[in-house]
């Protein structure tokens, strides 16, 4: 009897080892499919404009960018950008804020998605830091101010010389208070 529970424990030992070693190497290999992923689907990206500098005397291409918002028909939030509109060039670090208030008088969260005109030009914009990157909670009556940083990227076309950038803000369902 005794012997025929070692061997029993033996084997689940055997088991429990292999277990540990493939979550081992499930962990290992977690990080590597996750950048495989996200570049396959474009998940989460935050991209960089090209990292080669710009030849000495040779200025970026200059820009016109315009901000807007937009709110979800029945939102009561208030979303503006404090700048309207600038001149921009390209491979320069941009950065703009968004205000943007609760008017309702419950806990509410919502979530920005952008859209370009011409839309074309999404492709060129790399934005490094934006509250539309995850869903934003306010409180009752709540104000916040977000940035937006970005850079136009300089293989942009040369006949793409206005963009806007807009957000479009949306409730999301179930994740308020009553």
């Amino acid at each position: 009897m005794e012997s025929s529970q070692h061997s029993a424990n033996l084997v689940l030992l055997k088991k429990l080892a292999i277990i540990a070693l493939v979550m081992f190497g499930f962990a290992w290999a977690l990080v590597p499919m996750y950048r495989v992923i996200c570049e396959a689907t474009g998940l989460n990206q935050i991209a960089v404009a090209d990292a080669a500098p710009m030849q000495a005397g040779t200025a970026g291409v200059q820009v016109e960018m315009v901000f807007d918002s937009m709110v979800q028909a029945g939102l009561p939030w208030q979303v503006r950008p404090l700048t309207s509109h600038l001149k921009a060039k390209t491979g320069e670090f941009i950065r703009v804020d968004y205000e943007i208030t609760n008017a309702s008088d419950r806990r509410m969260v919502g979530q920005a998605v952008p859209r370009y005109l011409p839309a074309a030009a999404g492709e060129y914009v790399k934005k490094l830091d934006c509250f539309c990157f995850k869903q934003q909670s306010f409180e009752p009556g709540q104000t916040k101010r977000f940035p937006v940083v970005f850079v136009i990227d300089p293989k942009m076309p040369r006949d793409i010389s206005t963009i806007t950038l807009a957000y479009s803000i949306f409730e999301v369902p179930g994740q308020g208070g009553s």
